[in-house]
């Protein structure tokens, strides 16, 4: 211990802030060295979930609320790098959330997150409208169980980071009014999944880099309608493109061209992916999944080197033909399934065998050097694709299998992939490796 106690301020508040909260203010009782530092941590993490909420909850929540209340009133630092809250009572109000918000403003708080593990709309809380104008904000995190009430001013001037996931929002415009407040924004997170969401969501930023939408699929058992939604997106210096939405077939999206786009996840529900497919030109590295058939449109990726496609959806066939054909350059390609349940399960599989392409696609002749295939089960058009590819590319330095699926048995999965190594193979330095230990065949 005094070894630590004679290291600076500045190097022992970087070790307090690593620690939670309630842990820091205890090292008070330490020795004099520490009785007044804890005062001065540039980062508080608060977590209601530490008290045990079973006798009395109102009592309970008022021993959390008077320690968060008390250990403000006594914080000296001049400038706040860092505030968190995990709120997992119901009682959390929105009077609550306002005073510490007002706090952190007052100490020129840099990074805002709010975690409301509690979710039911009776006990969503709204966030104060101060917290809208405050131009020193640079990153705000919030998450489930929180109302955007947003005022038609807003001014986040400093704002780069931006997550909103499944909260709920006062009326359909308001997060328009958020995000046209935000003019150097360069991450935003958006997750529909839960919570109220407007129909439609415009993404019109010069400065955003990085932006993830996302609509998982939660399957209630229930009967679920189908509406039409509208994504708008115009993000020109966006670099990375996290893209999931599997849950309506009736969605709608208009896309400029991304120029500077360096890798994009796409998983999508639609009928019609291909104005989406369209502005993805210039990526380079791309993880796809698709729901809808993209062999009538002529798109090319010329940038492309790395893919990664899902290989269990209704169409996974037509889609891995069309991609060889529009990724001249591309040196690495990958099929996986996209989870144990692949999103594109819940459409009816298709019927047809594989339709080679009519050419050898350029990649396969002068540049795919990587060949892996996740859950790969031997079936017969599943061998199909194996044997064309080895027997084309050219180029091939490695060819990796695993079978982790449920369909084999592990002697008749080793079978399988024995029967690998008699394809014909155009590369002659091409290595055949299975299972995830990478052992050679």
């Amino acid at each position: 211990m005094d070894m630590i106690s004679n290291l600076s301020d500045d190097l022992l508040l970087k070790i307090l802030s690593q620690l939670p909260t309630k842990d820091v203010v205890e090292t008070m009782f330490l020795s004099k060295r520490w009785k007044f530092l804890w005062m001065m941590v540039p980062k508080l993490d608060y977590d209601d979930s530490v008290y045990e909420y079973f006798d009395d909850e109102r009592v309970e929540y008022r021993v959390f609320r008077e320690y968060v209340d008390r250990f403000l009133v006594l914080y000296k630092s001049p400038v706040l790098e860092t505030l968190k809250f995990n709120l997992g009572c119901w009682l959390s109000t929105t009077d609550d959330m306002s005073t510490w918000i007002r706090f952190a403003i007052a100490r020129r708080v840099r990074e805002l997150e709010i975690y409301r593990s509690f979710d039911a709309d009776d006990y969503s809380f709204e966030l104060p409208r101060c917290l809208y104008t405050f131009e020193k904000l640079v990153v705000l995190k919030l998450y489930k169980s929180i109302t955007l009430d947003v005022p038609r001013e807003v001014c986040l001037s400093s704002l780069k980071v931006l997550h909103i996931l499944s909260v709920h929002y006062k009326d359909k415009n308001s997060l328009r009014r958020l995000l046209s407040g935000c003019p150097v924004l360069e991450e935003l997170v958006i997750d529909k999944s839960e919570g109220d969401y407007p129909p439609s969501l415009y993404v019109i930023m010069n400065s955003l880099e990085r932006l993830s939408i996302l609509n998982e699929f939660h399957d209630t058992g229930e009967e679920t309608s189908f509406v039409d939604e509208k994504l708008v997106m115009n993000v020109p210096s966006l670099k990375y493109l996290n893209y999931v939405d599997i849950f309506d077939l009736g969605h709608l999206c208009s896309s400029e061209n991304m120029p500077e786009l360096v890798e994009a996840n796409v998983k999508l529900v639609c009928e019609s992916p291909e104005k989406l497919m369209r502005s993805l030109t210039s990526v380079k590295r791309l993880s796809l999944c698709l729901y809808g058939s993209m062999l009538q449109h002529h798109i090319e990726f010329y940038q492309l080197i790395r893919l990664e496609l899902c290989g269990c959806g209704p169409k996974w066939w037509n889609l891995l033909t069309w991609m060889l054909q529009s990724s001249p350059k591309l040196q690495f390609l990958k099929l996986n399934k996209c989870g144990e349940i692949c999103i594109c399960s819940i459409a009816p599989p298709i019927k047809r065998s594989w339709g080679q392409p009519s050419s050898v696609p350029d990649c396969l002749q002068f540049h795919l050097s990587t060949f892996e295939w996740k859950y790969y089960n031997g079936r017969r058009e599943e061998k199909k694709v194996v044997a064309y590819i080895l027997k084309n590319a050219r180029q091939l330095k490695t060819a990796i299998f695993s079978t982790k699926d449920s369909y084999l048995q592990e002697k008749q999965s080793q079978k399988k992939l024995k029967e690998l190594v008699s394809l014909p193979r155009a590369s002659s330095s091409c290595q055949l490796l299975v299972d995830l230990k990478k052992r050679k065949i």
